[in-house]
């Protein structure tokens, strides 16, 4: 019998082959220092550029946009759906970098590579790409005006483009080491503006994601892991 012919055994499946990364956790937190102090020198200025360069979003975007909560969401879930629990994060907002001369603008967020990356607010995808120091990259517009960014991830979501609207705890993408992170400790950068300034999101990131929507992800994985299955008959 096929492992994915009942949807609760794959579901638990998809659980299990998860979960193993997760002692992994402990050592990856403890490497978080002695990691970004080795990051490349042209993350800070080269992402900030290419993030909050003036943008121009089509109209359709723009309703979008509008429709979001015009207050800023104060307490966050980690954008991790599992491979992280916010007791191993170690904040690295402000830490120096090449040399001093500059300081990093986002928290580096350490899980197994493949772990979930899922919007922690309502939000509208403004853009996605690969390239640079970014790698594979996700931006976002936020609730109160604000901007995310998800950057080095190993891939993105399927069907996940500018445009698309994301309710919490909606997959963006995959963790991963692209960009000018490649060979290092797989990690998502994770960026928070408003306007062009940097806010530290290791003060607002309070909690994790409930069970129920850790399910829901679970199932949307899925469903897109039957469809390929039967495409594949």
């Amino acid at each position: 019998m096929s492992t994915f012919t009942h949807p609760m055994r794959a579901l638990v499946f998809l659980a299990l082959i998860t979960l193993p990364a997760l002692p992994l956790q402990a050592d990856a937190a403890t490497r978080s220092y002695r990691y970004t102090e080795n990051v490349s020198s042209r993350e800070g200025s080269s992402l900030s550029e290419r993030f909050y360069s003036r943008e121009r979003y089509s109209s359709a975007i723009q309703r979008e946009i509008k429709k979001l909560d015009d207050d800023i969401v104060e307490e966050l879930p980690v954008p991790i759906l599992l491979g992280l629990s916010l007791n191993q994060i170690t904040s690295d907002f402000g830490d120096p970098r090449d040399g001093g001369s500059r300081s990093h603008e986002g928290q580096d967020l350490i899980a197994p590579r493949g772990a979930f990356i899922a919007s922690p607010t309502d939000a509208v995808v403004t853009k996605t790409g690969e390239g640079g120091s970014a790698g594979v990259y996700v931006y976002t517009a936020n609730p109160g005006g604000e901007r995310f960014a998800y950057m080095h991830l190993d891939r993105v979501a399927d069907g996940v483009k500018a445009g698309t609207v994301l309710k919490a705890g909606d997959l963006i993408g995959y963790v991963g080491d692209s960009g000018n992170a490649k060979g290092g400790v797989t990690h998502l950068h994770f960026e928070i503006r408003e306007g062009r300034e940097a806010i530290d999101p290791y003060p607002r990131l309070t909690g994790e994601f409930t069970l129920e929507q850790k399910i829901d992800v679970l199932k949307e994985i899925l469903a897109d892991l039957l469809e390929q299955q039967r495409k594949l008959k």
